[in-house]
């Protein structure tokens, strides 16, 4: 197990993850490469959570536990979407959906820019237009996911906000969290 972490230390990241995600959404400084980073990111740790679990030996996950943790995700709507978005980012191309059909997938990527407050300086008199230049902490940018499913569109950020809440949902059941 790497630095002895656990399930838990997992969990954390995976929040973290989300919070990345979130300002990534913005208005951040954060340019479109990275924020995509961090919707992948977000996506695998979240599902790889489930490996984090299962292989973690203070809970003593039964074949039959693990079998029932996969029903569980295959059956919750955010957590097998997730599953899709994981594995197709992480591989490219999804072989294996967890739900029949047209599998999850990013759809689109949008970027809102705006920019601060400009200002102008004029050298050579009224007759020359004026250069304008924005300070460099001024600009910031929101971005936009689209997931597809099942031949409907939704926000990328509000599937993660779902998955999370189907995690603490799962977790506070089995007592690991409260």
């Amino acid at each position: 197990m790497p630095f002895s972490e656990g399930w838990r230390d997992h969990y954390d990241r995976m929040l973290r993850s989300r919070r990345r995600l979130a300002e990534a959404a913005g208005p951040s400084s954060i340019g479109s490469d990275e924020a995509r980073d961090h919707l992948y990111h977000f996506f695998q740790d979240s599902y790889h959570l489930k490996d984090w679990l299962v292989n973690d030996p203070s809970l003593g996950f039964t074949p039959a536990a693990k079998q029932a943790l996969e029903r569980h995700i295959t059956a919750t709507r955010a957590l097998a979407n997730c599953a899709d978005l994981c594995n197709g980012t992480k591989h490219l191309v999804l072989n294996n959906p967890r739900v029949p059909g047209t599998p999850a997938n990013l759809a689109s990527q949008s970027v809102s820019v705006t920019l601060g407050a400009f200002e102008t300086v004029s050298e050579f008199g009224p007759s020359v237009k004026e250069l304008a230049t924005p300070p460099a902490d001024a600009t910031t940018a929101e971005h936009l996911w689209l997931v597809e499913f099942d031949g409907h569109y939704y926000d990328a950020a509000n599937l993660a906000d779902e998955v999370v809440a189907e995690w603490q949902n799962l977790l506070r059941v089995q007592g690991l969290i409260y």
